[in-house]
Parts: structure tokens; sequence; C-alpha cells
């Protein structure tokens, strides 16, 4: 049976002719919240540009932060990981922040995201049971989205061990996406708010950025290969206190399809990109590291998946692959002994003794596991494990 295919883009005709009968948007939900975070009411704005005069200076984007008492932007800030560690040391609150955008303002002639709530649903129950605390902001305003990075993030007063902000919506090229009123930037908006010096409690420590939504309008039609016998030369590369690190550390950006690409999403299972991200998350070991899961991602985006829409040409047959960027400094990981908050009072956490013991865990993991498997990496396990699942057909019903 086939179901509508979709895509993430800002397109106002051809795919998105689909679903024209359901354009009414509904007003800005409150932003909800789980897992004993508090409950945050964000009042409704106007349909307004961002750019209107105001005579109320909150709303003026050049407003000066205020540092949390105690704190100065030209202090030291102290980090949980170790200039010379290999692993993040995650310590503190794991936050995850979605923003979910399902309908849209009339004029912007965006059609209704369809099985966006699938995407959310895998997310909350990836998530949760790592352990991560989950803010769900839906149909959030340009406005809304600025507040909840100031107030929530860059001036909360929590401890946060690593990040993690989800953008479900439509988008354009040059990284563009729409909030339900008007388009901001995932850099200027996103990005450039999280750098250590704007926001000191993140410094040092993960922000993972998740992009799903089209980055324009073009289609990949993919190219036939034939395999041939290679072999793969792996190379590792070491890591080098009060020391400085680059504001722009430690951010990792991963999005559904490459620059000016469509991604594809449907409205019974939910998107691609997201679908994967979730399940390679949850059938992941754990001595598997974030790069080595998200690796595995990209593959099976890219290898399993082709969009299946035959009255719809320029869409029909067609590839998606994800794109990653990084600034990370060291292994992330989900699972295992690195995963956990730190909270150890006689083991520090930058100590010889903790890191002895961490080494010796995931050793022992990966001796254990290399009993039952070949002489196989753990990024090509775990591609090989997600490949042997997946059948290719669920991109059939996209």
């Amino acid at each position: 049976m086939e179901t509508n295919e979709t895509c993430d883009t800002s397109e106002s005709k051809g795919i998105n002719e689909f679903n024209s009968d359901e354009s009414t948007p509904t007003p800005p939900k409150s932003r909800t919240s789980h897992d004993n975070a508090t409950k945050v009411q964000i009042p409704p704005t106007s349909d307004t540009p961002d750019a209107r005069p105001s005579a109320d200076p909150s709303e003026v984007d050049a407003k000066p932060i205020v540092w949390p008492s105690g704190s100065s932007p030209s202090d030291p800030i102290s980090v949980p990981t170790g200039k010379d560690n290999k692993c993040y040391a995650l310590e503190g609150t794991k936050k995850v922040v979605i923003f979910n955008q399902k309908v849209f303002a009339p004029r912007l002639k965006l059609n209704p995201r369809k099985g966006t709530e699938i995407d959310v649903k895998s997310i909350q129950n990836t998530f949760k049971s790592l352990d991560w605390d989950i803010d769900l902001y839906n149909d959030c305003t340009v406005a809304q989205i600025r507040e909840v990075i100031l107030k929530q993030i860059q001036l909360s007063e929590e401890n946060f061990a690593a990040l993690a902000i989800f953008i479900l919506s439509h988008g354009e090229d040059n990284g563009t996406i729409f909030a339900s009123d008007y388009p901001f930037r995932v850099d200027h908006d996103i990005l450039f708010q999280l750098a250590a010096d704007k926001s000191p409690n993140l410094a040092g420590k993960p922000k993972l950025v998740f992009v799903q939504a089209c980055q324009g309008q073009e289609t990949d039609a993919g190219s036939n290969v034939t395999e041939r016998d290679r072999r793969r030369r792996h190379t590792s590369q070491d890591s080098t206190s009060t020391y400085k690190i680059p504001n722009y550390a430690d951010f990792l950006i991963f999005q559904a399809s490459f620059w000016d690409h469509y991604s594809f999403r449907s409205s019974e299972t939910g998107s691609w990109f997201i679908q994967s991200l979730c399940s390679s998350i949850d059938q992941s070991g754990t001595d598997e590291a974030l790069f080595d899961i998200l690796l595995s991602v990209s593959h099976s985006v890219a290898i399993n998946k082709e969009s299946n829409v035959p009255n719809r040409g320029h869409l029909d047959k067609k590839k998606q692959v994800p794109l990653l960027y990084s600034t990370m400094l060291r292994r992330m990981y989900l699972k295992g002994p690195m995963s956990k908050s730190l909270t150890d009072e006689s083991v520090g956490v930058d100590s010889p003794e903790l890191e002895k013991k961490v080494t010796e865990g995931v050793s022992a993991i990966k001796l254990e596991d290399s009993k039952s498997k070949k002489e196989v990496s753990g990024s090509q396990r775990s591609l090989f494990k997600r490949d042997k699942t997946g059948d290719g057909k669920d991109c059939s019903v996209m």
C-alpha cells in the first residue's frame, strides 16, 4: 500500500500539493516538559516581523546577556573533562531540546508536516532510555525559539553534561529553517548562541544539533557502482591545568540531507533520518562511540533508502545522504561507563584511578565481544549489524 510521499522543504508547489486541504495551522502550543523538567509557558506572539521596532527592551536582539551570579565572561571556566582526556566526561544533566514544527502560518504556504509526531516519539523513547532529560516545544515562533535558547540554556544555572537539540521542520538552502511564523538560521540563532563565550555552562561539553529539514529542492538520483575488494586502513589520532579552547569547539551538527537537497518523511513511519538515527542508537553497543553510530546512520539512509513516488517523477527513485559537521575534540559515548554522570566524590573525574577503571571496563567489553566475532572494527560491526535488519522496503511508503 502506498502513502503520501513528502519532503521537508519550503516549496509551495509540486510535492507540497499533497495535503493542500490541511494547511490551516493551529495556534502555537505551550512548551511541554518531560522527565522532571519544570513547565514554562511561552506567551503567544503576534504575527509580525522580528525586525519590528519595539518599546520593550527585552525584545531587542542586541540586549546584553546577564551572566549568572558569581561568573563573568573573563573568568576561567571549570570543565569536567581533562585537557588530555580521550573521551568527554559527562557530569551533570544530559539535556534534549526538541523544536517540533508541524503547522505554519498560512502566508508561508507550507503544508503541515504529517508524521513528525512519530519522529518526536522515537526521539523521546530513545533518549529517555539513556537517562537524558527531554524538553519538547511544539510550533514555536522565531521569537519563542530564541527565548528558549536564551533563558533555558544560555542563562540557565543548571549543570549540563551535554546538550542535544533536534530541529524538525521545513527548510531551504543556506541553513534556513522555518519556525511557525518566519524562517531562522541554524548558525545564527542556534550555533552562535551556544558557543563557549556565550554559553559558558556548555564550554568543553558536547553540543549536538540534529536537523530534520530539507536543505533545498534538488534531488539525488544516485549512481550505480560495482563492489570490488579493497582493504581499509585504520588510523588513530591521539589528542593532546588551565588551557584555552576555541569558542566553537565541541559542536556536532548532523543534518538529514546534503546542501540544497530534499529530505524524505512519511506520514505513517516518520522521516528516514530520525528513524535511522534512533534505531541506530537503540541497537548500538556500549563500546560504540557516537561517531561510529552516526556513520551507521549515514550508511543506512544512503544505501538502504530510495523513494517510491511513481506519480511524481521528479521525486521517484531518489536517494538521500545525511551531512555531518563536527568540531568535537574527543569521543563521546551514549552508553557504557563514559555515558554516566560522574558523581563519585571519592574519585575525581580527571583522576588516573577513574580513567583506569573506565579504560579497563571498555577493554573488557571489547575483548568479550571479539570472542563471538571476527576481527572487525566497532564501526564496521555496527554497520553490518544494523544493515541486516533493514530490508530497504520501508522507503516505499514514504
